[in-house]
């Protein structure tokens, strides 16, 4: 389910936000209660709770100026809790812009919002951290689901694509063509005739090489080289 946390200690602009929300997921298709959820908090205590309770993986929309505590204080003390969730900021005050950076949000909005700009911002975080969260294939009589954070790299090898995954390996019948068109390109780089690699899974990225979190070395030829740098400098980024 695709969750979604909106704190603000005013409840006249909480209920617009979340129709807003609510509209731009309805209209991708997605159902409330089983798609997805969105839950309001109007005071900090509740909403760190919520978070501190296991349920990672939230978009967090957060006042700065969050009754009489600093949203900038409650993020950062959820970002030290290593809780996983990802942070627009959505206030009336552009002096705190710089400041917010410490606490890595995706955006900083100011009231009153545009909502296309909000909607277009859910919209691309529902695609990377939801709709787009797993590649579907087809494997003889057998369908596969993996999901992208599970793949560390993609080889060609004797004319089967195998996928290095967390637990083993899957192997499939296409081609590394086909599998770049659907991969996305935000985290997903082809760096070898014979390798797509995951940056998500790159510690460390040298001339002709790149060294996953497993330990497993992906080479890197000389003709993908520079856009598979320039691509892993964008990942970093963002």
């Amino acid at each position: 389910m695709y969750r979604i946390i909106i704190g603000d200690d005013d409840t006249v602009f909480l209920e617009e936000a979340a129709a807003v929300v609510s509209e731009c997921l309805t209209a991708e298709g997605l159902v409330q209660g089983v798609d997805f959820n969105i839950d309001c908090y109007s005071k900090a205590e509740p909403l760190m709770d919520a978070l501190e309770r296991g349920k990672e993986g939230w978009l967090l929309l957060l006042d700065v100026e969050f009754g009489d505590v600093n949203g900038l204080s409650v993020a950062a003390s959820l970002r030290e809790k290593e809780l996983e969730f990802r942070l627009i900021y959505i206030t009336s005050y552009r002096d705190y812009v710089f400041d917010s950076f410490d606490t890595q949000p995706l955006h900083y909005l100011l009231k009153p919002v545009n909502k296309e700009k909000l909607a277009g911002l859910i919209r691309d975080d529902l695609r990377r951290q939801y709709l787009d969260a797993r590649i579907y294939l087809k494997a003889g009589s057998k369908h596969l689901s993996i999901a992208y954070s599970d793949i560390y790299a993609v080889e060609a090898a004797q004319h089967r694509i195998i996928f290095h995954l967390k637990n083993g390996v899957e192997e499939w019948s296409g081609t590394l063509r086909e599998l770049a068109q659907t991969l996305p390109g935000w985290c997903f780089c082809r760096c070898h005739n014979s390798y797509i690699v995951n940056f998500s899974h790159v510690t460390e990225l040298v001339r002709y090489q790149a060294k996953l979190d497993n330990d497993i070395i992906i080479p890197i030829s000389k003709r993908f080289y520079k856009p598979a740098i320039e691509q892993y400098m964008e990942f970093l980024k963002n």
